[in-house]
């Protein structure tokens, strides 16, 4: 799985996203990172979701897709720290470990905060 791959074999493209990922911007937010992923040509892609302040399941649908995607392509899904938001939006999902977050022991006490809705 995930695992194998070697996250340290070249520096991550990074891609902000926010500071909304729902329903109503997934089509924007799917194009650009259709886009971004046809361009990476083997980097890990890291995204700067820090900023986010509303995320529903859609954005969880792309950060899926994302990682599905860069597992394909032989590269990590990297999210270096993600807004609590985010990381709420994860837990409540059970998906907190799947997507191999790197975060922040700040971001991770705020994200047990937030309870699921």
């Amino acid at each position: 799985m995930l695992d194998s791959i070697d996250a340290a074999a070249a520096p991550p493209f990074s891609l902000t996203l926010g500071p909304e990922l729902t329903i109503a911007q997934a089509a924007d937010t799917h194009g650009l990172l259709l886009e971004t992923l046809s361009r990476l040509d083997g980097l890990n892609l890291s995204l700067d979701l820090g900023g986010v302040s509303d995320f529903d399941s859609s954005g969880v649908q792309l950060l899926l897709a994302a990682q599905r995607s860069m597992h394909e392509r032989h590269a990590l899904l990297l999210l270096p720290a993600p807004s609590a938001v985010v990381l709420a939006a994860l837990r409540c999902y059970g998906l907190d470990g799947e997507l191999k977050a790197i975060r922040s022991v700040a971001a991770k006490e705020a994200s047990e905060e937030i309870p699921c809705q």
